[in-house]
């Protein structure tokens, strides 16, 4: 269970598409380390990292959206934030308990399709707005 970056998911900021890249190498860091039995504290070391570089790059997307004037900005942060929660919410989650089979499905579905979804989503639509109003901006 690993997810790979594909040219389909790319937006066209190269910020933006590097910080997608590295929160899939994140995310399927953390399912091998679950799938392979490794320490348990390796396995939350994991999800830190994951947790915490999901909120740096949602902070570094916030704002370009917002120095952009994307008008669909409060809702794709309070996307953000509730996943924010969710993933504050596993990694407690997984501390309190054994990473049986059905946890780490658990976690391969909530994090890894979330941003698979989100990326081909909500992302794909804040970056065409973004480019069109770049393209808008430039003089003819």
């Amino acid at each position: 269970m690993s997810f790979v970056w594909s040219p389909e998911l790319a937006t066209g900021n190269a910020i933006i598409d590097s910080q997608h890249k590295q929160l899939f190498e994140a995310a399927s860091a953390l399912f091998s380390a679950c799938q392979i039995g490794r320490e348990r504290q390796e396995v939350e070391r994991t999800m830190e990292v994951l947790a915490q570089y999901t909120i740096q790059h949602f902070a570094d997307e916030e704002a370009l959206q917002q120095k952009c004037g994307y008008p669909h900005y409060p809702a794709h942060k309070q996307l953000h934030d509730d996943f924010k929660i969710t993933v504050q919410a596993l990694a407690q989650k997984m501390s309190r308990q054994d990473l049986t089979a059905d946890f780490i499905s658990e976690v391969y579905i909530t994090i890894g399709e979330w941003l698979l979804s989100h990326f081909k989503g909500e992302d794909l639509k804040m970056a065409k707005y973004i480019q069109g109003k770049a393209q808008s901006t430039r003089p003819h």
